[in-house]
């Protein structure tokens, strides 16, 4: 579907946790479509998933790679249409950062935010790199975040813009929770925002040891709060707070027209 679009498209890339391929958005934002499986566990027990190195099979990394192979699989028919089968229903796979001491930024995930560490490996694309990965549990899709290593005397850092990731966000489950890891940050020496009513939820904000802006925001109440579940996402919606400026804001606001949203069924 992408190619028949005239977008790039690099890959499938076999990652051995599985298989990806990438393209870009408008603004040059790297976008990874991911599978599933099949999963942390293929080469390490669950129980130890994150608490050894291990070095990616040498057939996957760059340099090994049958990129003539691999540039020409694609689909042999012609996809008009996005299919309920191709719908991104299972939501996120996992988001990925650059860091630039691996092992500070383990500590901040862990020991700060109670995440598990499930996967310590090399960037498949780039062998002297580490990139470990971070989740809930067992590190199911949804639940991860991933870092690769650039020294700081190897890669400069970057201004904000266009193309750029400006948050991530993980959730927690009610305003209780989000105190009680408010005052565990402040006490970690992190500076840290005050509650934001985001109307959808309540959010928090703090910054990892390389400045990335990390929220922790509620699971609740959710965007059916001023809006049906059929409607959503289709008018302009203010909080109570910027009612009073509608006018002004839908003027300067660019209507934006997509197709009309239907569930895979």
């Amino acid at each position: 579907r992408l190619t028949d679009l005239a977008i790039a498209v690099d890959g499938p890339f076999d990652r051995h946790y599985f298989t990806s391929i990438y393209l870009r958005d408008p603004d040059g934002t790297i976008v990874e479509i991911a599978t599933d499986g099949p999963g942390w566990t293929v080469d390490e027990a669950a129980g130890a998933l994150g608490q050894a190195f291990r070095e990616p099979p040498a057939d996957m990394i760059a340099q090994n790679r049958d990129e003539a192979r691999i540039a020409a699989l694609t689909w042999p028919e012609p996809v008009p249409v996005i299919t309920a089968d191709m719908a991104l229903a299972e939501g996120m796979h996992h988001i990925t950062a650059i860091a630039s001491d691996i092992e500070r930024t383990n500590a901040f995930l862990v020991d700060t935010l109670g995440l598990r560490r499930v996967k310590m490996t090399s960037n498949f694309d780039d062998p002297d790199s580490a990139h470990w990965y971070w989740g809930v549990g067992d590190g199911a899709p949804g639940t991860l975040i991933t870092y690769f290593e650039r020294k700081s005397d190897r890669e400069p850092r970057v201004r904000m813009g266009a193309g750029q990731t400006h948050h991530y966000a993980f959730a927690v489950p009610d305003e209780e929770v989000q105190l009680a890891f408010r005052e565990k940050l402040l006490r970690a020496g992190l500076r840290v925002s005050p509650v934001m009513d985001r109307v959808y939820f309540k959010s928090i904000y703090t910054n990892d040891p390389d400045g990335h802006i990390v929220e922790l925001a509620t699971a609740g109440p959710g965007f059916p709060v001023d809006e049906s579940v059929a409607e959503l996402g289709t008018q302009l919606m203010l909080p109570p707070w910027l009612e009073a400026h509608r006018r002004e804001i839908a003027r300067a606001v660019k209507p934006v027209n997509l197709p009309l949203w239907t569930p895979p069924r």
